[in-house]
């Protein structure tokens, strides 16, 4: 809300989930346990929308990297969609969000969003390969989802594309050992089987780092080789989306967007070693982060202006890094950037 209304920003990313009765929540973790104490440690979509009314959001403690059980109640609430929405355009009437709509969600937000056209030309839809093998599928789960009649022109799109999904594609295509050429062509499926549809797509999103082989030991794990290809692969797509000619004969317009991510949170743990951490979104812990090659990945990915290369839209957890980094390069000076974020690490004497 800073941001869009003080900060005069009009670009927003949300994440949604939805309540057993597909009533949307604004929430990062799809289970209730790390923002909330009295809903127990379940799925939001478990849960009826009448008793998420008014639950305080907590902040769980974090120490050795774990999250703990011990927690600080705070004064906000886990807010519904529709309050979000309302306090956004009321500071920004020009503000455009981005709606991430998850594993399976994203099908009743495009349904419902085209029954309220007060927020049209105001929300732009992103969904995933997770649950929908194809554009058909897509628009299948929209229409029985029993949008209104528009919903093709009224809604924009986002499909997005993680490049941990290109081996599955890969493999739907009955390709067991997927090379690069096969995890690219995979998604190049999956992103042209959404561009045919008659669907208003306003942007691509794929997530990449752009690293390479060299940075690769002597004995290398499959998986860890299956991670690096995957890369390369989604840097094609990249490329492919944002400068094949059909498409933009097709789409001119259509904009490509990319991610800076870092870790959620560093500790230094009781050991004197530094671990980085995700959270799973399924359960709300924390997770370690891998320590092999695949830590390149991620810290490219974490890396303010990498992305922003390619990207016309930058989803970003670290924004104030990257305009800033941004700006020196317009300047004409190249400043040194890593993905380490002080204000995520956390240390002995804050965790405990």
């Amino acid at each position: 809300m800073a941001a869009l209304g003080q900060g005069g920003r009009n670009l927003s990313e949300l994440d949604v989930c939805l309540t057993s009765d597909n009533v949307a929540i604004v929430s990062h973790d799809l289970n209730t346990w790390r923002v909330s104490e009295k809903l127990g440690d379940k799925l939001f979509n478990e849960i009826h929308s009448s008793k998420i009314k008014d639950v305080p959001v907590i902040i769980r403690e974090v120490s050795n990297g774990i999250i703990q059980d011990k927690y600080l109640e705070t004064i906000d609430h886990i807010p519904l969609l529709t309050e979000i929405f309302s306090k956004v355009f009321l500071a920004n009437s020009d503000a455009t969000i981005f709606l991430d709509g998850r594993n399976y969600e994203a099908h009743v937000i495009v349904a419902w969003l085209s029954h309220r056209p007060e927020y049209h030309q105001r929300v732009v839809v992103l969904f995933y390969t997770f649950e929908y093998p194809h554009g058909g599928a897509f628009v299948d789960a929209v229409l029985n989802a029993q949008p209104a009649s528009a919903w093709r022109k009224s809604i924009a799109l986002m499909p997005a594309l993680f490049p941990e999904e290109l081996c599955r594609l890969a493999r739907l295509r009955q390709v067991t050992e997927p090379t690069v050429d096969d995890l690219y062509l995979a998604g190049k499926a999956w992103f042209d089987s959404m561009l045919m549809q008659d669907m208003r797509i306003v942007a691509a999103h794929v997530v990449f780092s752009g690293v390479t082989r060299n940075l690769l030991g002597q004995v290398v794990d499959k998986d860890v080789l299956l991670a690096f290809d995957s890369d390369q692969a989604a840097v094609r797509l990249a490329y492919y989306l944002k400068e094949d000619t059909m498409i933009r004969a097709k789409r001119p317009h259509l904009k490509f967007a990319a991610v800076t991510r870092c870790y959620d949170f560093a500790a230094l743990l009781d050991s004197g070693e530094r671990g980085e951490f995700s959270i799973d979104i399924k359960t709300g812990r924390a997770r370690r982060h891998e320590t092999d090659e695949r830590k390149h990945i991620r810290w490219r990915k974490g890396t303010p202006g990498n992305s922003a290369t390619i990207a016309d839209w930058v989803i970003s957890d670290r924004p104030e890094d990257e305009m800033a980094i941004w700006e020196w390069r317009n300047q004409g000076i190249d400043r040194e950037v890593s993905h380490l974020s002080p204000h995520l690490d956390l240390n002995i004497e804050t965790s405990k």
